[in-house]
């Protein structure tokens, strides 16, 4: 048939017809472009997280509160860098006062200087003779409370000043947490050092290990912080608890009755 004796209906359809051909095909060179890609350009593909952001809208003027939701896309490799910016803000070098040798790492989790350490550290100095070291490198008092709590962790209390550059933690919602979870590690027996793993083994569900979870990446330093490639802080390291230095325990505040290492009362 001749192409100009076509009906313009007919043109339309031979037009819908040649593009549904043209995506197939289009579809089948990109599928056999990736297979045949290299190892490294598809990591990077595939290395994107996609995030789900609530924002709350304020009520005024007698309307109800809104709240909106926005899923936003980023590499992971840019998302990795600015959790562990945030999550040093927070962390803690213990020391004996006067000195520069690490007893133990740790992390403030509240406004008021609540923060958590490994317990076994600490175990073997004078709980009296201790001071913290900020991130920006600002000593200040330490005290342990007389009830520290029980369990592998102890919760201790960091003296801040109004102009400390210190920003609380974020804690993950233990419910979430997933076996291969990627996972970050803050360490060091000076400056800060970084690694990356995954969750190896969740906690039981009960006994006195139910809040202990296994990590790929393993850190010999007490105290050291385990938290997502979101910011969101997991635990800290209880290397005294596996000879493979690889266990980590989660960090509870307040709230949950089933938890053995709540904070001291207030």
């Amino acid at each position: 048939m001749d192409l100009e004796q076509l009906t313009k209906h007919q043109i339309l359809l031979l037009t819908l017809l040649v593009s549904f051909v043209t995506s197939i095909a289009t579809g089948i060179v990109t599928v056999s472009l990736m297979d045949q890609a290299p190892e490294g350009v598809t990591r990077v593909i595939n290395q994107i997280v996609e995030r789900t952001v609530e924002t709350v809208v304020p009520a005024s003027q007698g309307a109800a509160a809104v709240t909106t939701e926005k899923t936003v896309v980023v590499q992971q490799d840019e998302l990795v860098p600015q959790s562990i910016a945030t999550v040093q803000k927070s962390i803690i070098r213990i020391v004996v006062a006067g000195e520069d040798q690490l007893v133990a790492r740790g992390v403030i989790v509240g406004a008021s200087g609540l923060a958590v350490t490994d317990r076994a550290a600490l175990s073997g100095v004078n709980l009296r003779d201790l001071e913290a070291i900020l991130h920006s490198g600002e000593r200040v008092p330490l005290t342990v409370p007389q009830d520290s709590g029980t369990g592998p962790v102890m919760f201790i209390e960091v003296t801040l000043s109004t102009s400390a550059d210190v920003a609380p933690a974020t804690l993950v919602d233990t419910s979430k947490l997933t076996l291969g979870q990627t996972v970050l590690r803050i360490s060091g027996i000076g400056s800060d050092t970084v690694g990356e793993g995954v969750i190896a083994a969740l906690p039981p569900a009960e006994g006195e290990r139910r809040h202990v979870l296994e990590a790929s990446v393993a850190s010999a330093t007490p105290g050291s912080v385990l938290l997502t490639i979101f910011g969101e802080v997991v635990g800290v390291a209880t290397p005294s608890l596996s000879p493979n230095n690889d266990t980590y325990t989660i960090i509870v505040l307040p709230g949950d009755q089933s938890v053995t290492n709540t904070p001291p009362s207030s």
